[in-house]
Protein backbone atom coordinates (compact mmCIF):
# COMPACT_ATOMS: atom_id res chain seq x y z
CA UNK A 1 0.00 0.00 0.00
CA UNK A 2 1.59 3.16 -1.13
CA UNK A 3 1.46 6.06 1.38
CA UNK A 4 1.65 9.68 0.73
CA UNK A 5 4.60 12.10 2.61
CA UNK A 6 4.49 15.79 2.97
CA UNK A 7 7.40 17.60 2.55
CA UNK A 8 8.53 19.46 6.19
CA UNK A 9 8.20 23.41 4.77
CA UNK A 10 11.90 24.78 4.99
CA UNK A 11 10.85 28.08 7.47
CA UNK A 12 10.26 25.16 9.94
CA UNK A 13 12.94 23.20 9.20
CA UNK A 14 15.53 26.81 9.84
CA UNK A 15 13.04 27.16 12.83
CA UNK A 16 13.42 24.04 14.17
CA UNK A 17 17.23 24.24 13.54
CA UNK A 18 18.12 27.47 15.02
CA UNK A 19 15.58 26.09 18.51
CA UNK A 20 17.90 23.38 18.88
CA UNK A 21 21.02 25.20 18.17
CA UNK A 22 19.88 28.29 20.61
CA UNK A 23 19.43 24.89 23.00
CA UNK A 24 22.51 23.72 22.69
CA UNK A 25 23.86 27.54 22.92
CA UNK A 26 21.60 28.02 26.76
CA UNK A 27 23.32 24.33 27.87
CA UNK A 28 26.69 25.06 27.44
CA UNK A 29 26.71 28.71 28.65
CA UNK A 30 24.82 27.17 32.27
CA UNK A 31 27.32 24.51 32.43
CA UNK A 32 29.78 27.12 31.55
CA UNK A 33 28.74 29.63 34.42
CA UNK A 34 28.28 26.19 36.47
CA UNK A 35 32.22 25.58 35.92
CA UNK A 36 32.49 29.14 37.16
CA UNK A 37 30.23 28.94 40.63
CA UNK A 38 31.87 29.11 43.63
CA UNK A 39 31.21 25.58 45.65
CA UNK A 40 28.99 27.96 47.80
CA UNK A 41 27.21 29.22 45.06
CA UNK A 42 26.59 25.55 43.75
CA UNK A 43 25.38 24.21 47.17
CA UNK A 44 23.07 26.88 47.69
CA UNK A 45 22.04 25.88 44.04
CA UNK A 46 20.76 22.63 45.10
CA UNK A 47 19.77 23.37 48.46
CA UNK A 48 17.52 25.77 46.47
CA UNK A 49 16.50 22.67 44.48
CA UNK A 50 15.95 20.20 47.29
CA UNK A 51 13.78 23.10 48.95
CA UNK A 52 11.60 23.80 45.74
CA UNK A 53 10.96 20.00 45.28
CA UNK A 54 10.26 19.52 48.79
CA UNK A 55 13.05 17.31 49.75
CA UNK A 56 14.63 19.51 52.63
CA UNK A 57 11.60 21.77 54.81
CA UNK A 58 13.75 21.56 57.98
CA UNK A 59 16.74 23.78 57.91
CA UNK A 60 20.24 21.83 59.28
CA UNK A 61 22.70 22.98 60.72
CA UNK A 62 26.49 21.20 59.79
CA UNK A 63 29.54 21.18 61.28
CA UNK A 64 32.44 22.26 59.98
CA UNK A 65 35.63 20.12 59.21
CA UNK A 66 38.01 19.66 61.81
CA UNK A 67 40.82 22.41 61.80
CA UNK A 68 44.12 21.82 59.96
CA UNK A 69 47.36 23.47 59.48
CA UNK A 70 45.76 25.45 56.91
CA UNK A 71 42.56 26.85 58.38
CA UNK A 72 42.80 30.53 58.59
CA UNK A 73 40.40 32.88 60.85
CA UNK A 74 40.02 36.72 59.76
CA UNK A 75 39.01 38.93 62.79
CA UNK A 76 37.26 41.51 61.10
CA UNK A 77 37.31 44.60 64.01
CA UNK A 78 35.06 46.68 61.21
CA UNK A 79 36.99 50.20 61.54
CA UNK A 80 36.41 50.33 64.96
CA UNK A 81 32.33 49.34 65.29
CA UNK A 82 30.99 48.31 68.27
CA UNK A 83 29.99 44.96 66.77
CA UNK A 84 33.01 42.63 65.10
CA UNK A 85 33.26 39.29 63.26
CA UNK A 86 35.61 36.69 62.90
CA UNK A 87 35.35 34.59 59.76
CA UNK A 88 37.22 30.76 60.01
CA UNK A 89 38.04 29.97 56.35
CA UNK A 90 39.42 26.67 54.87
CA UNK A 91 42.42 27.52 53.30
CA UNK A 92 42.76 24.31 51.08
CA UNK A 93 38.93 25.23 49.52
CA UNK A 94 38.75 29.04 50.11
CA UNK A 95 34.98 28.12 51.83
CA UNK A 96 33.75 30.46 55.23
CA UNK A 97 33.52 27.45 57.54
CA UNK A 98 31.91 29.57 60.16
CA UNK A 99 31.43 32.87 61.58
CA UNK A 100 31.78 33.84 65.21
CA UNK A 101 30.64 37.14 66.74
CA UNK A 102 32.37 39.76 69.13
CA UNK A 103 32.13 43.29 70.31
CA UNK A 104 34.45 46.25 70.45
CA UNK A 105 38.31 45.54 69.34
CA UNK A 106 37.61 41.52 70.01
CA UNK A 107 41.09 40.15 70.39
CA UNK A 108 41.21 36.54 68.63
CA UNK A 109 43.08 33.66 69.80
CA UNK A 110 43.67 29.96 68.13
CA UNK A 111 44.87 27.10 69.83
CA UNK A 112 47.80 25.91 68.34
CA UNK A 113 46.40 22.07 68.32
CA UNK A 114 43.25 23.57 66.89
CA UNK A 115 40.91 22.18 70.10
CA UNK A 116 39.94 25.73 70.61
CA UNK A 117 39.48 29.48 69.36
CA UNK A 118 39.03 31.92 72.23
CA UNK A 119 38.33 35.77 72.08
CA UNK A 120 38.52 38.66 74.52
CA UNK A 121 36.13 41.20 74.02
CA UNK A 122 34.32 44.23 75.39
CA UNK A 123 30.48 45.23 74.71
CA UNK A 124 27.99 48.47 75.74
CA UNK A 125 24.58 47.59 77.68
CA UNK A 126 24.01 50.42 74.76
CA UNK A 127 25.96 49.23 72.25
CA UNK A 128 28.36 52.24 71.77
CA UNK A 129 28.06 53.33 75.42
CA UNK A 130 26.35 52.96 78.90
CA UNK A 131 27.94 49.76 81.13
CA UNK A 132 31.15 48.43 80.19
CA UNK A 133 31.39 44.66 80.13
CA UNK A 134 34.61 42.81 79.41
CA UNK A 135 34.76 38.71 78.94
CA UNK A 136 36.60 35.79 77.36
CA UNK A 137 34.48 34.06 75.57
CA UNK A 138 35.89 30.06 73.89
CA UNK A 139 34.54 28.23 70.83
CA UNK A 140 34.43 24.83 69.57
CA UNK A 141 35.90 25.23 66.60
CA UNK A 142 33.72 22.98 64.93
CA UNK A 143 30.33 23.78 65.89
CA UNK A 144 31.11 27.27 66.98
CA UNK A 145 29.18 27.02 69.74
CA UNK A 146 30.24 28.81 72.89
CA UNK A 147 32.11 26.20 75.30
CA UNK A 148 33.03 28.94 77.81
CA UNK A 149 31.71 32.43 78.85
CA UNK A 150 34.04 34.60 81.20
CA UNK A 151 33.54 37.74 82.80
CA UNK A 152 36.51 39.98 83.59
CA UNK A 153 35.76 41.85 86.69
CA UNK A 154 36.94 44.95 87.51
CA UNK A 155 39.64 43.98 84.84
CA UNK A 156 39.18 46.44 81.94
CA UNK A 157 41.45 45.00 79.33
CA UNK A 158 43.46 47.70 76.91
CA UNK A 159 40.97 48.95 73.97
CA UNK A 160 43.37 49.59 71.21
CA UNK A 161 43.62 48.45 67.45
CA UNK A 162 43.61 44.71 67.43
CA UNK A 163 47.45 43.94 68.16
CA UNK A 164 47.71 40.05 68.13
CA UNK A 165 50.07 39.21 70.50
CA UNK A 166 48.28 42.01 73.43
CA UNK A 167 46.77 39.02 74.17
CA UNK A 168 48.08 35.22 74.34
CA UNK A 169 47.21 31.38 75.33
CA UNK A 170 49.94 29.71 77.66
CA UNK A 171 51.85 27.05 76.00
CA UNK A 172 49.28 24.43 77.78
CA UNK A 173 46.11 25.91 76.75
CA UNK A 174 45.16 26.32 79.99
CA UNK A 175 45.48 30.32 80.88
CA UNK A 176 44.26 33.46 78.47
CA UNK A 177 46.73 36.28 78.92
CA UNK A 178 45.52 39.93 78.53
CA UNK A 179 46.79 43.58 78.74
CA UNK A 180 45.87 45.94 80.78
CA UNK A 181 46.90 49.85 80.60
CA UNK A 182 44.73 51.73 83.03
CA UNK A 183 44.95 52.70 85.75
CA UNK A 184 48.74 51.00 85.40
CA UNK A 185 50.40 48.49 83.23
CA UNK A 186 49.26 44.71 84.06
CA UNK A 187 48.24 41.62 82.47
CA UNK A 188 45.38 39.80 83.45
CA UNK A 189 45.14 35.88 83.49
CA UNK A 190 42.02 33.84 82.70
CA UNK A 191 41.95 30.56 83.86
CA UNK A 192 40.12 28.65 80.76
CA UNK A 193 40.59 24.70 82.80
CA UNK A 194 38.25 26.07 85.26
CA UNK A 195 36.16 29.00 83.02
CA UNK A 196 37.31 31.73 85.27
CA UNK A 197 38.81 34.83 85.96
CA UNK A 198 42.28 34.62 87.80
CA UNK A 199 43.64 37.77 88.78
CA UNK A 200 45.77 40.77 87.99
CA UNK A 201 49.74 41.01 87.99
CA UNK A 202 51.82 44.27 87.91
CA UNK A 203 54.53 44.52 85.23
CA UNK A 204 56.69 47.45 84.48
CA UNK A 205 55.72 50.08 81.65
CA UNK A 206 56.35 47.05 78.65
CA UNK A 207 53.95 45.47 75.99
CA UNK A 208 52.66 42.69 73.88
CA UNK A 209 52.77 39.16 75.86
CA UNK A 210 54.84 36.25 74.43
CA UNK A 211 54.57 33.23 76.95
CA UNK A 212 57.63 30.89 76.38
CA UNK A 213 56.34 28.37 79.58
CA UNK A 214 52.95 27.93 81.39
CA UNK A 215 54.06 30.75 84.10
CA UNK A 216 56.85 32.81 82.32
CA UNK A 217 55.87 35.23 79.51
CA UNK A 218 57.82 37.98 77.70
CA UNK A 219 57.35 41.67 77.03
CA UNK A 220 58.89 44.24 75.45
CA UNK A 221 60.23 47.13 77.33
CA UNK A 222 60.67 50.63 76.52
CA UNK A 223 64.31 50.98 77.25
CA UNK A 224 65.03 48.38 74.69
CA UNK A 225 65.24 45.25 76.50
CA UNK A 226 62.81 42.41 77.07
CA UNK A 227 61.22 42.16 80.41
CA UNK A 228 60.96 38.57 81.62
CA UNK A 229 57.87 37.92 83.44
CA UNK A 230 57.63 34.59 86.23
CA UNK A 231 54.19 34.11 87.65
CA UNK A 232 54.52 30.87 89.28
CA UNK A 233 54.42 32.14 92.99
CA UNK A 234 52.11 34.63 94.85
CA UNK A 235 54.16 37.54 93.32
CA UNK A 236 55.11 38.27 89.61
CA UNK A 237 59.02 38.18 89.20
CA UNK A 238 60.53 40.93 87.03
CA UNK A 239 64.28 40.53 85.30
CA UNK A 240 65.28 42.10 81.98
CA UNK A 241 67.54 41.13 79.34
CA UNK A 242 69.54 43.46 77.72
CA UNK A 243 69.10 46.05 75.57
CA UNK A 244 68.77 44.67 71.68
CA UNK A 245 67.74 47.65 69.99
CA UNK A 246 68.14 51.02 69.81
CA UNK A 247 65.86 54.29 70.40
CA UNK A 248 66.30 54.91 66.67
CA UNK A 249 65.33 51.41 65.40
CA UNK A 250 61.68 51.43 65.88
CA UNK A 251 60.00 47.96 65.79
CA UNK A 252 56.40 47.59 63.94
CA UNK A 253 53.77 46.91 66.24
CA UNK A 254 53.19 43.43 64.94
CA UNK A 255 55.67 40.96 65.37
CA UNK A 256 55.41 36.96 64.43
CA UNK A 257 56.00 34.55 67.35
CA UNK A 258 56.28 31.14 67.62
CA UNK A 259 55.02 29.54 70.50
CA UNK A 260 56.23 26.11 69.81
CA UNK A 261 59.12 27.49 68.15
CA UNK A 262 59.91 29.95 71.36
CA UNK A 263 60.93 32.14 68.28
CA UNK A 264 60.27 35.95 68.09
CA UNK A 265 60.53 37.62 65.44
CA UNK A 266 60.62 41.41 65.23
CA UNK A 267 60.94 43.75 62.03
CA UNK A 268 61.52 47.34 62.15
CA UNK A 269 60.16 50.49 60.13
CA UNK A 270 63.27 49.74 57.43
CA UNK A 271 63.08 46.45 57.92
CA UNK A 272 66.23 45.53 60.09
CA UNK A 273 64.79 42.29 61.72
CA UNK A 274 65.68 41.16 65.33
CA UNK A 275 65.34 37.54 66.62
CA UNK A 276 64.82 36.25 70.01
CA UNK A 277 64.70 32.55 71.09
CA UNK A 278 62.39 32.61 74.67
CA UNK A 279 62.75 29.57 77.13
CA UNK A 280 61.60 29.33 80.47
CA UNK A 281 64.90 30.47 81.73
CA UNK A 282 66.30 33.03 79.60
CA UNK A 283 66.20 35.11 75.70
CA UNK A 284 68.73 34.32 73.56
CA UNK A 285 69.58 37.28 70.93
CA UNK A 286 70.29 36.59 67.03
CA UNK A 287 72.41 38.41 64.92
CA UNK A 288 70.27 40.97 63.16
CA UNK A 289 69.35 40.35 59.38
CA UNK A 290 68.42 43.21 56.80
CA UNK A 291 65.56 41.81 54.73
CA UNK A 292 66.07 45.01 52.15
CA UNK A 293 69.23 45.60 50.27
CA UNK A 294 71.08 48.58 50.17
CA UNK A 295 69.64 50.06 47.30
CA UNK A 296 66.15 48.68 47.79
CA UNK A 297 66.37 51.32 51.23
CA UNK A 298 67.44 54.34 49.30
CA UNK A 299 64.80 53.97 46.72
CA UNK A 300 62.51 54.28 49.62
CA UNK A 301 61.47 50.23 49.66
CA UNK A 302 60.33 49.69 53.91
CA UNK A 303 58.03 47.13 55.52
CA UNK A 304 53.97 48.34 55.19
CA UNK A 305 50.47 46.85 56.42
CA UNK A 306 49.18 46.21 59.46
CA UNK A 307 50.19 42.62 60.41
CA UNK A 308 53.49 42.64 58.25
CA UNK A 309 55.46 40.17 58.87
CA UNK A 310 54.91 36.09 59.17
CA UNK A 311 56.91 32.92 60.45
CA UNK A 312 56.98 29.53 58.94
CA UNK A 313 58.61 26.71 62.15
CA UNK A 314 59.49 24.02 60.33
CA UNK A 315 61.63 25.77 57.02
CA UNK A 316 62.92 28.51 59.69
CA UNK A 317 61.76 31.00 57.33
CA UNK A 318 60.62 34.44 57.40
CA UNK A 319 58.08 36.16 55.45
CA UNK A 320 57.76 40.73 55.31
CA UNK A 321 55.34 42.59 53.51
CA UNK A 322 56.80 45.15 51.61
CA UNK A 323 56.80 48.55 49.05
CA UNK A 324 58.07 51.30 48.04
CA UNK A 325 56.31 54.09 50.67
CA UNK A 326 57.40 57.37 51.99
CA UNK A 327 58.44 57.53 55.47
CA UNK A 328 55.88 57.21 57.93
CA UNK A 329 53.39 55.21 56.07
CA UNK A 330 54.42 51.54 57.41
CA UNK A 331 50.25 51.05 58.08
CA UNK A 332 49.77 51.37 54.33
CA UNK A 333 48.54 48.51 52.25
CA UNK A 334 51.33 46.69 50.48
CA UNK A 335 52.13 44.44 47.30
CA UNK A 336 55.08 42.48 47.39
CA UNK A 337 56.77 39.86 49.95
CA UNK A 338 60.20 38.80 50.80
CA UNK A 339 61.45 35.29 51.86
CA UNK A 340 64.51 35.07 53.53
CA UNK A 341 66.21 32.49 55.24
CA UNK A 342 65.86 33.14 58.86
CA UNK A 343 69.35 31.81 59.92
CA UNK A 344 71.15 33.54 57.44
CA UNK A 345 69.06 36.36 56.41
CA UNK A 346 69.85 35.33 52.89
CA UNK A 347 66.39 36.08 50.35
CA UNK A 348 65.01 33.07 48.96
CA UNK A 349 62.10 35.44 47.08
CA UNK A 350 60.45 38.41 46.21
CA UNK A 351 56.67 37.91 45.76
CA UNK A 352 54.51 40.05 43.83
CA UNK A 353 50.97 39.63 44.97
CA UNK A 354 49.26 41.62 42.70
CA UNK A 355 47.14 43.22 45.29
CA UNK A 356 47.30 45.60 47.88
CA UNK A 357 47.61 43.52 50.74
CA UNK A 358 47.68 44.85 54.49
CA UNK A 359 48.02 41.63 56.43
CA UNK A 360 49.81 38.46 55.97
CA UNK A 361 50.42 35.07 57.67
CA UNK A 362 51.22 31.77 56.62
CA UNK A 363 50.20 27.89 56.81
CA UNK A 364 52.26 26.12 59.40
CA UNK A 365 52.51 23.04 57.39
CA UNK A 366 55.05 21.14 54.87
CA UNK A 367 54.17 22.71 51.55
CA UNK A 368 52.86 26.04 53.12
CA UNK A 369 50.32 28.53 52.15
CA UNK A 370 50.24 32.65 52.19
CA UNK A 371 47.99 34.20 52.88
CA UNK A 372 47.50 38.15 52.26
CA UNK A 373 44.11 40.39 53.27
CA UNK A 374 43.16 43.69 52.12
CA UNK A 375 41.12 45.91 54.02
CA UNK A 376 39.56 47.51 51.82
CA UNK A 377 38.73 45.22 49.76
CA UNK A 378 37.41 42.93 52.37
CA UNK A 379 39.11 39.94 50.11
CA UNK A 380 41.64 36.98 51.56
CA UNK A 381 44.17 36.11 48.71
CA UNK A 382 45.17 32.64 49.33
CA UNK A 383 48.86 32.07 47.54
CA UNK A 384 51.10 29.30 46.94
CA UNK A 385 54.16 30.32 49.52
CA UNK A 386 56.91 28.78 47.44
CA UNK A 387 55.98 29.88 44.01
CA UNK A 388 53.59 32.74 44.80
CA UNK A 389 50.99 32.02 42.61
CA UNK A 390 47.88 33.03 43.58
CA UNK A 391 45.53 30.25 43.92
CA UNK A 392 42.17 31.46 45.20
CA UNK A 393 40.22 34.21 47.08
CA UNK A 394 37.35 35.06 49.44
CA UNK A 395 35.17 37.65 49.29
CA UNK A 396 33.11 39.79 51.06
CA UNK A 397 34.93 39.22 54.40
CA UNK A 398 33.41 41.89 56.47
CA UNK A 399 34.06 45.81 56.87
CA UNK A 400 37.47 46.07 57.12
CA UNK A 401 39.27 42.86 58.50
CA UNK A 402 42.91 42.85 59.51
CA UNK A 403 44.06 40.18 61.86
CA UNK A 404 44.93 36.31 60.45
CA UNK A 405 45.29 33.56 62.89
CA UNK A 406 46.40 30.27 62.43
CA UNK A 407 46.64 26.70 64.19
CA UNK A 408 50.47 24.72 64.06
CA UNK A 409 49.66 21.45 64.76
CA UNK A 410 52.90 19.94 63.05
CA UNK A 411 54.98 17.79 64.58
Amino acid sequence: MASSSRQIPRYLTLAGACALASAMAIGAAAAQDAAAQSQGQRDAAEAARQLAAGEADEPTVLSAPKPDDRRVYVQDPAHFAAISQQFAIDGETGRVVGITDGGFMTQPLSADDGSFIAQASTVFSRIARGTRTDYVEVFDPQTFEPTADIELPEASRFLIGTYQWMNALTPDKKKLLFYQFSPSPAVGIVDLENKKFDRMVDVPDCYHIFPATPSVFYMNCRDGSLARVDISGGEPKVTNTEVFHGEDELLINHPAYSMRAGRLVWPTYTGKIFQMDLTGDKATFREPIEALTAEERADNWRPGGWQQTAYHRASDRIYLLVDQRDQWRHKSASRFVVVLNAATGERISKIELGHEVDSINVSQDAEPLLYGLSASAQTLYIYDAASGKELRNVTHLGRGPQVLTTHDMGS
